[in-house]
């Protein structure tokens, strides 16, 4: 009896030892996360302004977020430019698409900024964004 209540103590303080040494042994950290890869572009030029992020989703999706100001709003087809201001969306070799537009001189309120936040589907990876005026 004298014997296992040794044993029993001596396996105790062996858990216990143990348990201590585990919580000073150094954590697995996890891994940061990848740097973004999301793309951003802002840009002045005469007929607009504004601001634009890309973000790639793990759905295959892409979150397009941003502004874009028409500066030159005129009432469509005449000066003082008549064009709507928007962003060209770069996808490398396949080109890229007309993104987001304000046409003022198009709506009945006549809003010469617009904020945007949505998602599509790229047909290649977003490589790129460039302010732009549109003919519409």
């Amino acid at each position: 009896m004298r014997r296992s209540a040794r044993t029993l103590a001596l396996t105790g303080a062996t858990t216990v030892v143990g348990a201590l040494a585990l919580l000073s042994a150094p954590t697995a950290q996890a891994a940061p996360a990848a740097a973004s890869t999301c793309v951003t572009a802002a840009g002045t030029k005469s007929f607009g302004r504004g601001e634009i992020s890309l973000c790639p989703q793990s759905d295959g999706t892409t979150r397009v977020t941003g502004w874009v100001e028409d500066l030159l709003p005129g009432n469509g087809w005449g000066k003082p430019d008549g064009r709507c201001a928007g962003w060209w969306i770069e996808m490398g070799a396949k080109g890229g698409r007309v993104g987001p537009l304000v046409c003022p001189h198009f709506t009945s309120t006549h809003e010469t900024t617009y904020e945007f936040d949505y998602t599509f589907k790229p047909e290649a990876p977003v490589t790129g964004a460039r302010l732009n005026g549109f003919t519409a």
